[in-house]
């Protein structure tokens, strides 16, 4: 009789056991459904902002950019009104420098604030900007291999994480090309994103805003 009891009883823990796996189960099923539709949600949602972007910058009705020997007001030749958040980016490393995009392309630092150096951030999604300059209306942008330059269309290679760290400065990494940083030398020259990591103080920028005279 008593060995009658114990073999109901394990025959009761036995399908209780495996009720249980076949619940966990579900929900690893149903947790991994639920992070699959977020990522594809969260990919769409920088997709859609770029091309949101994109087709306001790049298609038939664009606006173009006022020239930079067009002054307000205020005397200040760089300034568009109506457009994205306008600020210089300062990088801590070395003397301190401005960052700036050349008509040519080229991306570099100057320690006196130029009119190349104001820089309009536009929100893709949370997390992710793009960056133009101004006067020479080109967007920050990065290849594959770190180099850091000036594009006169907006694609995927403009597309960067904004992050605060510890310290409170800014840093800029490649959203498409992952580890790669938006990042200066000491002399001012635009430095390689795959050297550059995020503890570098080449790599700390700030958001100065800019204030008219």
């Amino acid at each position: 009789m008593t060995r009658g009891i114990v073999t109901g009883a394990h025959g009761t823990v036995r399908c209780l056991t495996a009720l249980l796996l076949l619940v966990n189960a579900r929900e690893m099923v149903s947790d991994a459904a639920r992070m699959n539709h977020r990522s594809a949600a969260r990919s769409q949602g920088w997709k859609h902002g770029m091309q949101k972007h994109k087709a306001k910058w790049q298609g038939p009705d664009a606006t173009l950019l006022p020239s930079p020997r067009d002054k307000d007001e205020h005397g200040m030749s760089w300034l568009r009104k109506g457009a994205g958040e306008q600020r210089f980016l300062y990088c801590r490393v070395g003397i301190g420098f401005h960052l700036q995009i050349l008509p040519s392309g080229l991306v570099n630092g100057t320690h006196k604030s130029s009119q190349y150096g104001v820089m309009e951030f536009f929100s893709i999604q949370v997390g992710i900007v793009c960056i133009r300059a101004v006067a020479s209306q080109l967007f920050l942008a990065i290849t594959s291999r770190g180099r850091l330059y000036g594009s006169e269309t907006f694609s995927e290679d403009c597309l960067f994480k904004e992050q605060m760290e510890e310290n409170y400065y800014n840093t800029y990494s490649s959203h498409t090309h992952p580890r790669l940083y938006v990042a200066l030398t000491k002399r001012g020259a635009a430095k390689m994103g795959s050297k550059a990591r995020m503890y570098h103080a080449s790599t700390h920028f700030i958001p100065r805003p800019i204030k008219a005279p």
